[in-house]
């Protein structure tokens, strides 16, 4: 949304660059944050199609949980192979007349 010929509070700054804001700038209406113009929203909104994590503890919550999530697949395909290759192991025992 833009804002004309409204000043914003008194220090507020452009959520992306910092810099104090005009007497026109851009609102993020669902979000709330101000840009001094067009140029930083659309940078941005760019780096959170790359980015899109607010703050470095939700990046470490989401990496961990990515990293968490390959190591359960990972240790289900090994148990799974596991219990295949000694499935198959019985069953030539038992066909071979071992001592199954």
């Amino acid at each position: 949304m833009l804002v004309n010929q409204e000043t914003p509070r008194l220090g507020a700054t452009c959520s992306a660059c910092a810099r104090p804001l005009g007497a026109s700038y851009l609102r993020h209406a669902s979000m709330q944050e101000r840009y001094c113009d067009y140029d930083c929203y659309r940078q941005q909104a760019t780096m959170e199609i790359f980015w899109p994590f607010r703050s470095s503890l939700e990046a470490i919550t989401a990496l961990t949980a990515i990293s968490a999530w390959s190591l359960m697949m990972q240790m289900g395909a090994l148990s799974r192979s596991l219990t295949e290759a000694y499935l198959r192991a019985h069953d030539l025992l038992t066909t071979e007349g071992g001592d199954g």
